[in-house]
């Protein structure tokens, strides 16, 4: 008897062991490192590891905000100089804050110091209210832009990044960067160590060491997560070239920052803008079928720089292509073709070749004319 009661005892013990769900233990495995290393004016992706691996957006969130504030100004809905008062929402904001209050006025400078150098969640609210009217409506607008940037791997809950829901990747983080550094006004904001805010009611001072110790750095942001570890985005100007840096997972604090100069050194070392010479370039007529002309001319279309290793410059090879069968009617500027730069054969870049001139679709007045002006002739 002595022994059956210990044998169900014992199983009783082992129950709540049993019904732990499995993922439990993996809840306390470090997140997958990743980072990625993007040209920025040109968005060309230069290295990556794990880079569409979906993290939590933390903090990384806020770029978003700040680029929606950016173009909003753009817009003319706000400036620098705009007051702006806090809701008893972003008053109930937790975690990183400089403590706003109900009601109490601060102007767009601030809120974005805020952001920039702090992390600050109320700040960023207020922002975000002042722009989309509610936080609501502003979460639509901030999956609206990345969308459009093609950050398919985002999805935000929140304005601030404090939602488990808010998530991204190290590839769309690099992406958001590169779109913000456009905006040069927000460089100094970006670099300031320390400053403060709310008429010195509160002092703050960045978390990203690159700005003090990387020569051309612009920004970006540096943060913690619980659940992602160290985290930095860095971006930095040098010979005409805009590298964007980002690290997620990162164990050590230090670590991050040595590894983003690594990365940006290699990036800055290896590469180079190439600007195509469209004198290099020659486009041919070609065939039109049902059409008032029997062939167009045509015209290359706009080019752009773009990224290349600085070992392969004297490799690159052009060459045209024309689409088989093009139809009337066309349009002065409709694509009939492309141009490639290519080195050993593998496509580095395109632009478009275009119809100079409209051709219209043949009919029966125009057969007519045709006809007339070869009896005219004759």
């Amino acid at each position: 008897m002595f022994r059956r009661i210990f044998s169900v005892l014992t199983a009783l013990a082992l129950i709540p062991a049993l019904l732990i769900p499995a993922y439990a233990e993996d809840e306390t495995i470090t997140p997958q490192y990743s980072y990625v290393l993007m040209e920025g004016g040109t968005s060309a992706l230069l290295y990556s590891e794990n880079g569409n691996a979906v993290v939590p957006a933390h903090h990384s969130a806020k770029l978003m905000t700040l680029l929606l504030v950016m173009e909003a100004m753009d817009r003319g809905e706000l400036n620098f100089d705009t007051v702006l008062k806090t809701s008893n929402y972003a008053n109930s904001m937790q975690g990183a804050q400089i403590w706003l209050m109900p009601n109490e006025e601060i102007t767009v400078d601030e809120l974005i110091s805020a952001i920039t150098v702090g992390n600050a969640n109320d700040a960023c609210v207020v922002l975000a209210e002042a722009v989309g009217k509610t936080e609501k409506d502003f979460v639509l607008l901030m999956n609206k832009r990345a969308n459009e940037l093609g950050m398919d791997g985002t999805s935000y809950a929140d304005s601030t990044g404090i939602s488990s829901e808010s998530v991204t990747t190290a590839c769309d983080a690099a992406v958001l960067a590169s779109a913000l550094t456009k905006y040069e006004s927000l460089r100094g904001y970006f670099t300031t160590w320390v400053t403060s805010v709310r008429g010195g009611k509160t002092e703050l001072a960045s978390t990203n060491r690159l700005i003090l110790t990387y020569d051309g750095i612009t920004g970006m942001k540096a943060y913690y997560s619980e659940a992602l570890g160290n985290c930095v985005i860095a971006t930095a100007e040098r010979n005409g070239l805009t590298m964007v840096c980002v690290i997620f997972g990162e164990k050590d604090e230090f670590a991050r920052f040595t590894t983003a100069k690594e990365k940006l050194n290699a990036g800055f070392n290896a590469y180079t803008l190439y600007q195509p010479k469209r004198s290099d370039i020659y486009t041919e007529p070609v065939k039109v079928s049902g059409g008032e002309r029997t062939e167009v001319k045509t015209v290359l279309g706009p080019t752009e720089q773009f990224v290349i290793r600085k070992s392969i410059e004297e490799r690159i090879e052009v060459t045209t292509e024309y689409f088989d069968d093009i139809k009337a009617p066309l349009e002065a500027g409709d694509r009939v073709g492309r141009a490639v730069w290519s080195v050993d054969g593998e496509e580095i870049y395109s632009c478009p070749i275009a119809a100079e001139e409209r051709v219209r679709k043949m009919n029966i007045f125009i057969s007519f004319a045709r006809v007339l002006r070869s009896i005219i002739k004759m």
